[in-house]
């Protein structure tokens, strides 16, 4: 049975340090993926969704990722704020109605099988951001460039950022997790299955990610295995 999300995040006060907590330990990561045996293909991705469906304890609200998104998405340096996905702006982090920032959806709803519950919802799944950039960006796909059919999440805005990686492991998650993605393909979200595995590997995984992760398993009681092990996309789809 899934919990009611409740939580009490003062926890998650500017002195709160993951290293300090052995739940986040590479030993209880490592522990996390045990029971994972198969090396390749639908036999792996049957076992990690297995796994990350059974310890998703918690189905946040869309109501709550305007909370939790504060905390998972949170500038490292000054915890009033959060780094916004796409550009790395670091902004205010309270929630004002969608003016300074906004609830991504990286699979453009339009374009899936959700609404914004489950995976509609999962902290997994949302990222804030830029709430001009996230009207712009629409319902367009991931692409290795930006035009009128395609959106390349690297460099935008002159920004320096990248967030190929990133928007590859989210994808591979949300394909991983959920059983209705088992109708579309990576061409329902990018420009192919190829490219999001070679961003996976070009933009490495980052501390805000793995910062992230680790948050959302305090809340949801899953993780992303593409975080933990990105080298899980090239044996599941390479």
């Amino acid at each position: 049975m899934s919990e009611v999300h409740e939580y009490n995040v003062t926890i998650y006060a500017a002195d709160y340090n993951q290293e300090d907590d052995d739940k986040f330990s590479d030993e209880a990561i490592a522990a996390y993926y045990k029971d994972i045996t198969a090396t390749s293909g639908n036999a792996l991705k049957s076992q990690l969704r297995t796994l990350i469906t059974n310890t998703h304890k918690v189905f946040t609200s869309y109501d709550d990722c305007r909370t939790d998104l504060q905390y998972s998405d949170v500038d490292p340096n000054n915890n009033t704020k959060i780094i916004l996905f796409y550009t790395g702006e670091s902004v205010d982090a309270t929630w004002d109605g969608g003016t300074t920032w906004n609830r991504e959806h990286v699979w453009a709803q339009s374009l899936s099988w959700f609404t914004t519950s489950k995976a509609g919802s999962d902290l997994h799944h949302i990222r804030p951001c830029d709430n001009s950039l996230n009207s712009s960006r629409g319902n367009k796909k991931f692409g290795s460039t930006t035009n009128s059919e395609y959106f390349y999440p690297y460099n935008v805005e002159n920004s320096g950022t990248d967030y190929r990686g990133d928007v590859a492991r989210i994808i591979f998650y949300l394909m991983t997790r959920y059983t209705e993605s088992d109708s579309y393909d990576f061409t329902s979200i990018a420009q192919s299955q190829e490219l999001l595995l070679e961003w996976n590997n070009v933009d490495k995984v980052d501390s805000g990610e793995i910062y992230r992760n680790n948050y959302i398993y305090d809340v949801q009681g899953n993780r992303n295995p593409f975080i933990d092990n990105p080298e899980y996309a090239d044996m599941i789809w390479g």
